[in-house]
């Protein structure tokens, strides 16, 4: 397993209602929860995390700049994606898409 598991934005396919996240490495299925529950609270940027597991689905619930999002995983198709959950956050998801690219830049999603 490599030391840092890192997302980018993915430009080509995010949308003005979610942002699709891309990693090069997948790290094995029952260390991926602790992973994002962990990147997300490195940062004190996000606030507020609850996390919810389904057979083939992850989705986190956070706080960005007092406002809630949804970081999704579907083990099938190994897709990463965050969406809005109300419309100030809609507002905010191009913040957040900047944010997670400089901390992508700035320290990558590091191994618990």
């Amino acid at each position: 397993m490599p030391d840092k598991f890192q997302f980018s934005v993915d430009l080509t396919h995010s949308s003005t209602t979610q942002l699709r996240l891309i990693t090069e490495l997948q790290p094995h299925p029952d260390e991926l929860l602790e992973l994002l529950k962990s990147w997300l609270q490195d940062s004190t940027a996000f606030s507020q995390i609850q996390a919810e597991q389904g057979a083939d689905w992850i989705k986190i619930r956070f706080y960005f700049k007092t406002q809630p999002f949804y970081l999704h995983f579907e083990h099938y198709s190994e897709c990463y994606w965050i969406d809005a959950d109300s419309q100030v956050s809609l507002v905010l998801l191009s913040q957040l898409a900047e944010f997670i690219t400089s901390i992508e830049h700035n320290h990558g999603l590091r191994q618990p």
